[in-house]
């Protein structure tokens, strides 16, 4: 697994325990099969991220930890006293991890010192979602505190903010980052970068979205509601194309890299993988024990990732 508001300036931003094999789950071709368990964390698995070389993992917890993961091997913990860990994301080369709390701090950690570079209160509340700009100079916050937020790597000074007037849930960017969907409770918007270009809103469902993601192409926005509806809706007309129902309210969701499968992570316990061109389920995968709190694919579309209340987060090799 927000909403966006118009920046300042453009900037172009890339969303995106030890380990034990786990039991057998019934797979097809092109469908994750059994999961990589990675244990560690003592309380719920919030938030989970894929290095860009698809090598780490990254998983955020209540236990105010971060934990780094090399397939089953863990390989760094930062822990603080800021509070639950609510967003993570790696740097482009995987030196770094941006960390946002639910206090509203946030972290830059160099998890090859073992330190901080900086650390600071940047937003009144829970950090909802955190990523770095392709080229690993800036990065976005977005938050409960109805704001967005970008920053200067380098220095962690605040470069832009801007004013929702709800409660921010989730953010996603186009890859080529001409535009940003922003999702809140006040709805679902569309924020060109470019300074003339104004915002669209897009009539969707009733009721506040959970979770949105953009397709690798930007040509599909999928945005997730607490109903168990999941809709999928045509970036360029704003129009829906067709929508799934999933077995519980959705918390996040993640597109494949080839844009084919939306995975849903909802708070039920299975992993629901949706077929994009049908808008159907096309599989579900068993193993976690409480509901699946984030999800995203790696970049190389071999695996993908889970975090749940059951404080384990795994990963599911794709065929």
């Amino acid at each position: 697994m927000t909403r966006i508001c118009r920046f300042a300036a453009p900037v172009t931003i890339a969303l995106f325990g030890l380990g034990s094999l786990a039991g057998s789950v019934a797979i097809a071709d092109g469908v994750p099969s059994p999961s990589l368990v990675m244990r560690g964390h003592k309380r719920d698995v919030n938030t989970v991220a894929v290095s860009a070389d698809s090598k780490l993992v990254a998983s955020g917890s209540d236990d105010n930890e971060v934990n780094v993961w090399d397939g089953a091997t863990l390989v760094g913990t930062r822990t603080s006293d800021q509070g639950p860990v609510k967003a993570v994301a790696f740097s482009p080369d995987g030196k770094l991890v941006l960390v946002g709390s639910s206090y509203g701090d946030v972290s830059l950690w160099d998890r090859e010192a073992k330190k901080d570079r900086y650390s600071k209160r940047g937003h009144a509340g829970r950090v909802a979602q955190a990523a770095f700009s392709p080229d690993g100079k800036t990065f976005i916050t977005a938050s409960w505190d109805h704001t967005v937020k970008i920053w200067d790597t380098a220095t962690g000074t605040e470069k832009s903010s801007v004013k929702q007037g709800y409660q921010v849930n989730g953010v996603a960017l186009a890859a080529n980052g001409t535009y940003f969907v922003v999702d809140s409770n006040g709805g679902v918007t569309i924020y060109p970068t470019a300074k003339a270009a104004k915002p669209v809103t897009i009539a969707l469902h009733a009721g506040d979205g959970h979770a949105v993601a953009l397709s690798s192409d930007g040509k599909v926005l999928a945005v997730g509601y607490g109903d168990n509806q999941v809709l999928l809706v045509d970036v360029a007309t704003q129009k829906e194309l067709r929508h799934a129902k999933v077995s519980d309210s959705v918390n996040s969701l993640a597109f494949s890299p080839d844009g084919k499968t939306l995975a849903v992570g909802t708070q039920g316990e299975d992993l629901t993988l949706v077929d994009v061109a049908k808008g159907e389920v096309a599989s579900t995968l068993k193993g976690h024990g409480r509901p699946i709190l984030s999800v995203a694919y790696s970049p190389d579309g071999k695996k993908l990732v889970s975090g749940s209340m059951d404080m384990t987060a795994r990963s599911w090799p794709i065929k």
